[in-house]
């Protein structure tokens, strides 16, 4: 019996001596948060940051690479921070604190903004009965010229759009799709791309202009996708 009891202390000894720990990774995902869009999107650098300090930097035309899935393994224990610049230049992080010896998922989503503080303020949020918003748009480069145009109205607490002809009544989503790019406009900074997309809105004596030249964000093109409003430029 003794010598039975002896045998299963070895084997167990012998087992957990051939159990390797493996350590903590974190998979990154670089894709759009439209899901039907395929390609890797368009994103310069990412920096990673543990612990507060610079871990690790990815980027477009150095090495490491960006790419669609990028694998970070042997770590230890601690905060992560992915530092990244969207489509508007907008810089955001996302966080990832490793606890316990498993992989982690994390998304980097360029076309993804935080937009929340000019919801309030929308015009198209907040219109009344009887009163319109105007979207004026026109896109100008070295091989193009196009211009289009959106008109937003409320009507017996419904909201209506209308573009060249064609019109239709809105549900939520397709609201939320006007909103979104009424409230990225803000966000809109300076940049280099040869593409100039002009934009002005119009509301009663009220104008605003914004210009893009991120030649990545294209709001104007997203917008009319999800409200499947057909539109001649």
């Amino acid at each position: 019996m003794r010598f039975k009891t002896i045998i299963a202390i070895l084997t167990l000894l012998s087992l957990s001596s051939c159990t390797k720990e493996i350590p903590p990774s974190i998979k990154l995902k670089v894709e759009y948060s439209d899901k039907s869009k395929k390609e890797i999107p368009r994103i310069y650098f990412i920096d990673v940051y543990k612990d507060g300090k610079i871990f690790k930097k990815y980027e477009r035309f150095r090495k490491p690479h960006i790419e669609k899935e990028i694998l970070m393994d042997s770590l230890t224990n601690g905060e992560y921070e992915f530092v990244y610049l969207n489509f508007l230049n907008q810089s955001l992080t996302k966080t990832v604190e490793i606890k316990e010896n498993k992989q982690y998922t994390i998304s980097i989503n360029p076309d993804y903004s935080d937009y929340k503080d000019f919801i309030d303020k929308s015009l198209v949020r907040n219109l009344e009965d009887n009163q319109k918003v105007e979207f004026f748009y026109k896109s100008s480069g070295c091989f193009h010229s196009l211009e289009g145009n959106l008109i937003v109205n409320k009507k017996d607490n419904t909201y209506y759009a209308e573009s060249r002809g064609s019109a239709k009544k809105l549900n939520k989503k397709e609201l939320d799709a006007i909103i979104k790019m009424e409230c990225e406009l803000n966000l809109l900074q300076k940049g280099g791309c040869t593409t100039n997309d002009h934009y002005i809105v119009k509301f009663g004596n009220e104008e605003k202009e914004f210009n893009d030249r991120t030649c990545a964000w294209e709001g104007w093109t997203n917008m009319f996708k999800q409200i499947n409003l057909k539109y001649n430029f």
